[in-house]
């Protein structure tokens, strides 16, 4: 089966802030005080965020000047100050203990859940057949939407170097598809050789629960539901919400979050009702318009 990862005490949990979705990374940083109390975290950004993000990170981190979006997460070896990180993204909720699940996976520099895909095209259209003929392999890597990532120092450092390299020449490897850093993991870890984590019970999404089913409160380190995909009875450690997914019930746990460590949430709301507009209002107004008034369709997207 293969060596598994062992966490030391120089383990910890790292994620990524901006002006715009701070407010949701002190919500992860609060549901890991329930859910993993004792374990550090860090939060790399820009420094301008320091005194609203000190209160609930171990370390602050001053991000790399010029970069943009995703780029960021092909530097997180420079952002760590942990020997072993799990990275999350922003907009995850951890519901249980993080060690039991992390040390399932295999003991390699970095992973993250994940499948092997033969063909087909990623979230971010990225084309797999291209990509397999180019690193001369039949199977590729596919961590898409994972909002998380496990490696450790210094074994790392190769691997965020070749995925630095491979953003740098992305026009070559991509065909024409957008940026993403997941795609770039994806081809780094398939170049590599290293194996995706197993999935067991430690990821979800909102839309992974068969509607009706979903009992969530990470104000109480709570979430289970019955899967959509198998039907059975689910209890993940975490979930992502990715993509502005159900901003309503994300905002609902990341106000009792808040509550629970009378943490001040201004700004809470606008953050959430600005992520409904965005994810739900936008689309079907830009859908409206297109298919009733194509000429007026045409204006919007030149502008």
């Amino acid at each position: 089966m293969g060596e598994k990862i062992k966490l030391t005490s120089d383990f910890g949990v790292l994620t990524l802030a901006t002006r715009g979705d701070y407010l949701k990374a002190i919500g992860l940083a609060l549901s890991l005080r329930v859910s993993n109390p004792g374990v550090p975290t860090a939060v790399a950004c820009h420094p301008d965020l320091f005194p609203l993000l000190k209160p609930y990170f171990n370390h602050l981190v001053e991000e790399v000047k010029g970069l943009k979006g995703f780029a960021h997460k092909v530097f997180l070896d420079q952002y760590t100050p942990f020997k072993q990180t799990l990275f999350l993204d922003s907009d995850v909720l951890v519901f249980q203990e993080l060690r039991p699940h992390i040390e399932l996976w295999p003991h390699q520099p970095y992973t993250a859940c994940g499948v092997m895909k033969r063909e087909g095209v990623s979230l971010f259209g990225l084309r797999r057949e291209p990509v397999l003929k180019r690193l001369n392999v039949s199977e590729m890597v596919c961590i898409d939407g994972a909002g998380h990532a496990y490696f450790e120092k210094p074994a790392c450092k190769a691997v965020f170097e070749r995925a630095r390299h491979v953003t740098e020449h992305y026009a070559e490897y991509g065909g024409g598809a957008v940026y993403a850093d997941e795609d770039a993991m994806n081809i780094v870890m398939t170049e590599m050789a290293m194996s995706p984590a197993p999935y067991n019970s430690f990821f979800s999404r909102y839309v992974s629960a068969k509607p009706g089913t979903l009992q969530m409160d990470a104000s109480k380190g709570i979430c289970k539901f019955v899967a959509a995909d198998t039907g059975k009875d689910f209890s993940p450690c975490m979930m992502h919400f990715a993509s502005d997914e159900a901003p309503l019930a994300y905002g609902y746990q990341l106000r009792d979050l808040y509550s629970k460590f009378n943490a001040p949430g201004s700004g809470l709301w606008k953050m959430v009702f600005g992520d409904i507009y965005k994810s739900q209002v936008k689309p079907k107004a830009r859908r409206f318009v297109r298919d009733r008034a194509p000429w007026l369709f045409q204006m919007i997207k030149k502008k």
